[in-house]
């Protein structure tokens, strides 16, 4: 109703909370990363159900080019921080993530100033523990977003300590 399609989540730690996440300070310290996630299509929002007498159960992820399209204009247009910006995917797999990754392709084009990587949504979760410092801004699907966004809150010490905000 309210138009809500991004949720943006900062994953900011202050030099005086280094202690405050189960990380290693020297892994954490300057760590700096804006997520954007999509939050009006995937698997949240398909359709679902039951069959073979409930023994079977499926849950359908969808995205439009229009919802990928204006997630990753929004995550192109932090200019004001290091210009890089890290889609994730799992484009190997998913169609969903191949419709995903053809069209962040195509808006970077409009962002030649900005450096665009593409990574696959397990490698990213492994790298956000392993050095997080190598990531600015963050774009993902919903179901993707919910999951790396819960995992780097530790990166901070908690989800309590993060900011956040859905906008349209």
């Amino acid at each position: 109703e309210l138009g809500l399609y991004a949720n943006l989540r900062p994953i900011k730690l202050f030099d005086e909370l280094l202690g405050a996440s189960s990380i290693k300070p020297e892994i954490l310290k300057g760590a700096d990363i804006l997520f954007f996630r999509e939050l009006t299509g995937d698997i949240y929002f398909g359709e679902k159900g039951r069959k073979n007498n409930g023994d079977t159960a499926f849950d359908v992820a969808e995205y439009s080019r229009y919802e990928v399209e204006r997630i990753a204009r929004k995550a192109f247009d932090a200019r004001t921080r290091k210009k890089k910006l890290c889609s994730v995917d799992k484009a190997n797999v998913l169609e969903t993530s191949r419709l995903w990754r053809e069209v962040v392709q195509k808006v970077a084009l409009e962002y030649p100033d900005i450096e665009i990587e593409h990574q696959f949504v397990d490698a990213t979760a492994m790298l956000l523990i392993k050095d997080p410092r190598r990531f600015d801004v963050v774009v993902t699907a919903n179901l993707f977003g919910d999951i790396l966004t819960d995992e780097a809150s530790q990166i901070a010490g908690s989800m309590g300590m993060l900011a956040s905000a859905s906008i349209g």
